[in-house]
């Protein structure tokens, strides 16, 4: 493991115009349908691109073709369409250059702590459904919340190292769904997520880990949008309700309709089946068996640029 300062920065702000908390603490009116991910831009879709390109140049500022595509939907129904995209693509593309995310998966930069961090945070991909999205199971019941807490927060450095790990799985999701598009030849940049709170107690509902949360969903929210299909809390106890309630606030409203919460999995399980998802492990096999995010990591270190539908209308000039 790399020892050292975190590379990620934890004090950058999000975009000073209509910032996160404003937007998302505020009533949201969906105007306009999500477009399937494998669908080409649509009118509008081209419309807010060709802006972009307007202010920030044919290459806006470097970004990844998925997340461009990601970042025109992700605000489409906001009243400044335009103009939240183009603040958000600026602030992804500092973010991302600030903190080297192109080359995050880099062996030598594997992110100090990488191996305690995945014992106490297990995600692993369990299956994907029958369009190719990932479905990623997160065990956050199980997190050592006094451990984590010690480790990953109550210092600048601990949470920056905190969110250089959330940073490095994201990156790893990332790729894989470029994989996993120009294998079916189909674009996909949503994923299925199962988060597990079996195991989940009152030490989990302090301040320090609630903000913990609250930090990297805030964070990520505007970094990698549209990235959520649909989200599966499991196991979930009724200490759990009165924390979501604090945290959805911080949830954006169309995001929030993606949320399932179930005590029991077997619903869930109900539901994927309807996604026709083809499952690796079954939940209860995930902490001994499935391998976690960074195993991926070597086999994605030279992937196929990000994969567009034919014949879709990108206007780079």
């Amino acid at each position: 493991q790399r020892e050292g300062r975190s590379r990620i920065s934890v004090s950058a702000p999000l975009s000073p115009p209509g910032s996160f908390r404003a937007r998302e603490m505020a009533p949201a009116v969906e105007k306009v349908p999500p477009s399937d991910e494998w669908a080409p831009l649509t009118a509008l879709e081209t419309g807010i691109f060709a802006h972009c390109v307007s202010e920030l140049g044919p290459d806006l500022r470097g970004l990844p073709d998925d997340l461009v595509t990601m970042l025109v939907r992700g605000y489409v129904n906001e009243k400044d369409a335009k103009g939240e995209t183009v603040a958000h693509m600026i602030e992804t593309a500092d973010w991302r250059k600030e903190n080297e995310i192109e080359s995050a998966l880099l062996p030598a930069k594997l992110p100090a702590n990488r191996a305690d961090f995945e014992r106490m945070w297990k995600s692993s991909v369990i299956g994907e459904d029958v369009n190719g999205h990932l479905i990623v199971y997160e065990a956050v019941g199980k997190i050592p919340s006094k451990e984590f807490a010690a480790a990953f927060t109550g210092a600048p450095e601990k949470e920056a190292n905190f969110l250089e790990q959330c940073a490095f799985n994201k990156e790893i999701l990332r790729k894989m769904n470029i994989v996993k598009s120009n294998l079916q030849q189909k674009r996909v940049y949503k994923m299925i997520v199962i988060i597990d709170l079996a195991g989940l107690g009152m030490s989990h509902l302090t301040s320090t880990f609630i903000n913990a949360l609250k930090t990297y969903i805030s964070k990520f929210s505007n970094l990698y949008p549209e990235s959520l299909y649909k989200l599966f809390v499991i196991n979930s106890p009724y200490v759990f309700t009165g924390s979501w309630s604090a945290i959805s606030l911080f949830v954006h409203p169309v995001t929030r309709a993606k949320i399932n919460i179930c005590t029991n999995p077997k619903y869930a399980l109900e539901e994927l089946a309807k996604l026709g998802a083809a499952m690796q492990y079954k939940f209860e096999e995930v902490l001994k068996s499935a391998p976690p995010l960074s195993s991926i990591a070597p086999s994605l270190q030279s992937i196929p640029p990000p994969f567009n539908q034919p014949g879709e209308t990108r206007p780079r000039k």
